[in-house]
């Protein structure tokens, strides 16, 4: 049976057009959580009716509670919330043949519509001297339990970034403003993430090292003489650096800089379970903002 993972994010879905649409509590973010919800439900419809036997989608934007799943096809397995491992965020994922990374966006110091590398606290991040795109870290992460990245979707320059680094990769772009109308874009979106599985590549995403690894803060100097003290990285000015043999040990170094402490990363699934809270209550909020708005 043929499995199909997707990551979803929102900045590249049909539903965010300016940063506060990627932002909890407001009536920007709610729609674009509607018009995220719908663009899974199109996309993971045409999947099964195309005869994939299996369709799971992981939220993956902030919280990780951005879906309805009352808007999506009781089909398709939603799985929100973050998990610790054994892959980072995502949890497991044997089982799965493919990946597939929809409503996603440029990297970090780079052009296109709203760019960042998990969080924009990070102004950039060169990974032996290129920017790093999450579309590499979500593949390399789900490689040790044998899935194929197949499919990405985003603004224009997230998709050029995606196909350099993941060679066979179909890519289909979302530009902002939006060409067409939604449904008319959720429509193709579809089409092409299921032709993405016909005659694709069969190629684990696997990047080579070392990764020597510069970070730069959005919020400057002192923002990163911060962490290089937190995590006894060294650098100067805006930068810290750090290198490393391998994509896993770079993404969690990562995670560490965007998301953790000593003390969090020691109390690390007390930690989880609060913010799968935190992210459980902001859905709540949503759901009955959207049920005023008439949107559920």
């Amino acid at each position: 049976m043929t499995s199909v993972l997707i990551i979803a994010d929102i900045e590249g879905s049909t539903g965010c057009h300016n940063r506060q649409d990627s932002q909890l509590f407001n009536d920007g973010w709610v729609r674009a959580c509607v018009e995220l919800s719908r663009d899974i439900d199109q996309v993971g419809r045409q999947l099964l009716n195309s005869g994939i036997g299996r369709v799971r989608v992981k939220d993956f934007h902030r919280t990780g509670y951005n879906l309805f799943r009352e808007l999506i096809d009781e089909g398709i397995e939603v799985d929100q919330g973050y998990q610790i491992g054994p892959i980072i965020g995502v949890g497991e994922a044997r089982g799965f043949n493919y990946l597939l990374m929809t409503g996603m966006h440029a990297a970090s110091g780079t052009d296109g519509f709203l760019p960042h590398t998990l969080t924009s606290k990070f102004s950039g991040i060169l990974v032996n001297d290129e920017p790093l795109t999450e579309a590499e870290l979500f593949a390399a992460s789900v490689a040790p339990a044998g899935l194929v990245p197949t499919f990405f979707s985003g603004c224009e320059m997230a998709c050029r970034q995606a196909a350099r680094v993941i060679r066979h990769i179909k890519t289909f772009t979302v530009n902002k403003p939006l060409a067409e109308t939604p449904q008319q874009i959720r429509e193709n979106l579809a089409h092409a993430a299921v032709s993405s599985l016909s005659g694709g590549s069969e190629r684990l995403f696997i990047p080579d090292g070392p990764f020597n690894v510069a970070v730069k803060m959005r919020d400057g100097e002192k923002a990163a003489a911060g962490l290089r003290k937190t995590w006894k990285f060294p650098g100067e000015g805006d930068e810290l650096h750090f290198s490393c043999d391998n994509i896993h040990t770079l993404y969690w170094q990562l995670v560490r800089l965007a998301y953790l402490t000593p003390f969090y990363e020691k109390h690390l699934t007390t930690a989880i379970n609060i913010a799968n809270m935190g992210g459980r209550l902001a859905q709540i909020w949503a759901r009955r903002r959207a049920k005023k708005l008439g949107l559920l």
